[in-house]
């Protein structure tokens, strides 16, 4: 579903300003989750989860969703896709860095600091690294690596501040304040023409799709196995948007890329398996 963001950002950009699309995108996605918490008798309970911790609501939804949306957006103005996409990829690593300080049981054995380079390396392969010289690009860069370490620190506030919390909660809560956040970015930077279909539609997708559907899976997914391991969705990511390109725009495929891809599988395999018998989980 995120690789395929790539592709629907490019369409919805096209014809919006970069702020109409985070903001419909945001703003689509929490009208979804009220539609679907309605359904489900949850409406309710999001809204009490908000009420009742209202910092953590809005540190919440400024970390996973606003901060990193904003950023990127930002950064992809100057930073070259390759770059781009290794420096999103660095989330894993980022928050094997803050674990020690923030949440020991994400805490990673050193043998699995090994599968988190094969990993980066494996992105770093398939997508290429285009070198950065002009002070755009260095401050494109910084975005980058902003809205990773934001995303690294997103995923402690979700443990921290709602264990236990339905995972559809917790999205709703999170990209409504979101929407809330961003919404100011429409006026600095208003949108000069009426979008076609296409665009409208890749701005749809993004928030069904790539937002409340993908966030509710990726929140569950922390609480079931670990942030550690969740993120490793970040190497997964260029690969799928590779195939893609593939599929749909005849995109070459290299000899360079499915080593790439390789390293990514292993990167994976080596940071996610499961501790021996006798080793902590807090060491896993």
């Amino acid at each position: 579903m995120w690789g395929a963001s790539y592709l629907l950002i490019a369409e919805a950009a096209e014809e919006m300003p970069e702020s109409l699309v985070v903001v419909g995108r945001t703003a689509l996605a929490a009208l979804t989750l009220v539609l679907v918490a309605r359904a489900r008798g949850a409406g309710r309970a999001a809204l009490a989860e908000a009420r009742r911790r209202p910092g953590t609501a809005v540190l919440l939804g400024l970390t996973a969703i606003a901060l990193p949306f904003m950023l990127i957006t930002f950064g992809e103005r100057t930073v070259p896709t390759g770059l781009a996409a290794v420096l999103i990829a660095s989330v894993p690593l980022l928050i094997a860095l803050m674990a020690p300080a923030l949440d020991r049981t994400e805490v990673m054995a050193p043998a699995r600091w090994i599968g988190l380079f094969v990993g980066l390396a494996g992105v770093g392969l398939l997508v290429g690294v285009e070198q950065v010289g002009s002070t755009g690009e260095v401050l494109g860069a910084l975005a980058m690596i902003g809205a990773a370490a934001s995303y690294a620190v997103s995923g402690f506030v979700l443990k921290r501040g709602y264990p236990g919390v339905p995972s559809e909660v917790t999205t709703l809560i999170s990209v409504g304040v979101a929407a809330v956040l961003t919404l100011p970015a429409v006026a600095i930077q208003p949108p000069t023409q009426v979008p076609h279909a296409g665009a409208v539609l890749a701005v749809v997708a993004l928030a069904v799709v790539g937002t409340a559907w993908a966030f509710v899976v990726y929140f569950r997914l922390i609480a079931e196995v670990g942030f550690g391991r969740a993120s490793l969705v970040a190497y997964t990511i260029p690969p799928v948007a590779v195939a893609y390109g593939w599929a749909l725009r005849d995109e070459a495929i290299t000899p360079a890329m499915l080593a790439g891809m390789g390293l990514i599988l292993l990167g994976v395999y080596l940071t996610a398996r499961r501790p021996r018998a006798g080793i902590p989980a807090a060491a896993s």
